[in-house]
């Protein structure tokens, strides 16, 4: 395994996820596939339902989004410059 591919810590993945991002976060934080990861959840519910549905959405509510990672100082600024948060048209 060559570690982690966002840093330290079990986060949420939205970008790569489907519903809430729960799966590709794990898939992330273990360096596993997260289409794996999705087919052992579906496999997982199947058999358990409740428990396995019960986890996920707990897992999507209190696990933080993953944390922005850039590739330099120019793609930072840019981003900084053009965010959209918090203005107003």
């Amino acid at each position: 395994m060559s570690g982690h591919r966002y840093g330290r810590g079990l986060y949420k993945d939205s970008e790569d996820g489907v519903w809430m991002g729960v799966c590709a976060g794990l898939a992330n934080y273990f360096d596993l596939s997260s289409n794996g990861v999705r087919m052992i959840v579906v496999l997982l519910a199947l058999f358990m339902f409740w428990p396995v549905f019960l986890t996920y959405v707990v897992a999507g509510f209190l696990l933080r989004h993953r944390p922005l990672r850039y590739s330099g100082r120019d793609e930072r600024d840019f981003w900084r410059r053009n965010s959209t948060i918090g203005r107003t048209h």
